[in-house]
C-alpha cells in the first residue's frame, strides 16, 4: 500500500510540475507510461475534451504501448448522426460517475465501441469523468487484454492522480480554446497576436499587404423578401463558397460585415508579388466555386470581389474596453470604394491599377477612369483578361 501512496504521489508531482508545461499529446503518453510502471497492464487510453469551436464538438487522443498517440476530433455530425448516444462517454456524461464494461460479457450492439475493443482483444475498459471547473464532464478511458481485468489498487490510485490529470487537461483545453475562438472570430493572424498580448487600444502595426473585399451585390432588397431564418442559411452557404478560396491561400479573414468579407494577404513570407498571386488565385477560386452554384433564390446571385495593394494598420481600435482588431486605412477604403464599382459596372472582379502591376505576368483589361467617394481623384480599376469567357455565369448572374 505504501508502494502504491508512493506511486500516486510521484505521478501527482510530474503532473504539477513538468507535464502542463509539455505539449497536451506529450503529457498524455508521459502520464500513460507511468500508471503503466507501477504494474497496471494498460494497453489503451483514450481521452476526450470538449471544446468551443463552430464545427468541432470534442478532441480527442488514443494512446497505446509502442504506438505514436493519434489525435482526432468529433464533430457535429457525428453528434447529429446517433454515434454519441451509442458511446459510453453518454453514459458517463448522464451519469457523472465512472463506467467499468467487462467487453467479454458485454453485447456487441450495447455500445458501438465493444467490437472494436473486441477486435483489439481488450477484456476490461474503465470510463472515468474529468469534471472541469465550467461544469463541463471530459472523460478519460482505460482498457486492458488482462482476463483478470484490472488490480484492486486501480481505483484508489486513480482517485489521487486524476484531479491533478485533470487540472493539467483544463489547462491544455483553455489555451486551446481561447486561440480557436479567437480564430474563429477574428481569423488565425489576429488571433496569434492578441493571445501573444497585443490587447490594448491603438496597438497597430503598419503592413503591406494585398487587400480582398468580397460583397454580394443587391443582396439588401434580396433580404428583405426573405425569411431572417433564409437569410442566414443564403449567407452561410455564400461564405462556405469565397472564405476557404481565401484561407487555403493565405487569406486572414478580418471581417464578415453583414454580406462583405475583408480579407489580407500579408507581404511578409512571399513579397508583395507573392501575396498578390495569392489573392487573385484566391478571388478567381472563390468566382469560380461561387458562380456554379445554384443558391436558389428566385432572382440571379451576383457578387463582385475587390483588389488592391498598400499599407494596412493592423491591429486594435475600439472604445474603452470594447475593442476591434481589424485592418485599416487609406488603401483599405481604396478597396471598398472598388468593391461598389463592381456593382456599378456590373463586373464580379476588378483590381486596382497598383494591384495589377505587381503582377507583370498576368494580363488585364481596363474598365476605365472612376470618380470614387472620399478620393479627390478618379481611379482606374482593371479585370483580368478573358473573364467573361472563363466565367460567363458570374458575369451574367447565377440563375436560379
Amino acid at each position: 500500500m505504501a508502494g502504491e501512496h508512493q506511486y500516486a504521489n510521484d505521478i501527482v508531482a510530474w503532473l504539477v510540475s513538468e507535464a502542463r508545461f509539455l505539449d497536451p499529446a506529450v503529457a498524455i503518453e508521459g502520464f500513460a507510461h507511468r500508471l503503466r510502471a507501477t504494474g497496471l497492464p494498460i494497453d489503451r487510453i483514450t481521452t476526450s475534451v470538449r471544446v468551443l469551436s463552430p464545427t468541432i464538438l470534442a478532441v480527442g487522443t488514443v494512446w497505446r504501448p509502442g504506438h505514436a498517440i493519434t489525435l482526432s476530433t468529433y464533430d457535429y455530425v457525428e453528434r447529429d448522426e446517433g454515434l454519441y448516444e451509442r458511446s459510453p462517454y453518454y453514459v458517463v456524461h448522464q451519469t457523472g460517475r465512472p463506467l467499468r464494461i467487462d467487453i467479454g460479457e458485454t453485447p456487441d450492439d450495447r455500445f458501438g465501441i465493444v467490437p472494436e475493443l473486441k477486435a483489439e482483444g481488450i477484456r476490461a475498459y474503465w470510463v472515468e469523468p474529468l469534471p472541469f471547473v465550467d461544469g463541463v464532464l471530459n472523460v478519460i478511458t482505460f482498457a486492458t487484454r488482462d482476463p483478470a481485468g484490472f488490480p484492486a489498487f486501480f481505483a484508489g490510485l486513480l482517485a489521487r492522480v486524476l484531479p491533478a490529470f485533470t487540472a493539467v487537461m483544463e489547462v491544455f483545453s483553455s489555451h486551446r480554446v481561447l486561440r480557436g475562438l479567437l480564430a474563429a472570430y477574428v481569423g488565425e493572424g489576429p488571433a496569434r497576436q492578441i493571445v501573444s498580448g497585443t490587447t490594448h487600444r491603438g496597438e497597430v502595426t503598419r503592413i503591406r499587404a494585398a487587400v480582398l473585399f468580397a460583397d454580394l451585390r443587391g443582396f439588401t432588397a434580396l433580404s428583405t423578401r426573405m425569411p431572417p431564418e433564409e437569410t442566414a442559411e443564403l449567407l452561410n452557404r455564400y461564405y462556405d463558397l469565397i472564405v476557404p478560396a481565401m484561407t487555403d491561400r493565405g487569406g486572414n479573414i478580418l471581417k464578415f460585415i453583414g454580406d462583405g468579407v475583408l480579407a489580407i494577404f500579408s507581404d511578409e513570407e512571399q513579397g508583395s508579388a507573392g501575396s498578390c498571386a495569392n489573392a487573385l488565385a484566391a478571388a478567381e477560386r472563390a468566382l469560380a466555386a461561387a458562380s456554379a452554384q445554384d443558391f436558389g433564390t428566385d432572382e440571379p446571385i451576383r457578387f463582385g470581389l475587390a483588389l488592391h495593394h498598400g499599407d494596412v494598420a493592423y491591429g486594435n481600435v475600439g472604445s474603452g474596453s470594447r475593442l476591434d482588431f481589424t485592418a485599416v486605412g487609406r488603401d483599405v477604403n481604396v478597396t471598398a470604394r472598388i468593391s461598389g464599382l463592381c456593382s456599378v459596372l456590373e463586373r464580379p472582379l476588378l483590381v486596382s491599377t497598383g494591384f495589377a502591376a505587381l503582377l507583370p505576368g498576368r494580363d488585364f483589361v481596363s474598365r476605365g477612369w472612376h470618380t470614387v467617394r472620399g478620393l479627390a481623384d478618379p481611379i482606374e480599376v482593371l479585370e483580368p483578361a478573358g473573364l467573361e469567357a472563363a466565367w460567363p455565369r458570374a458575369v451574367s448572374g447565377v440563375p436560379a
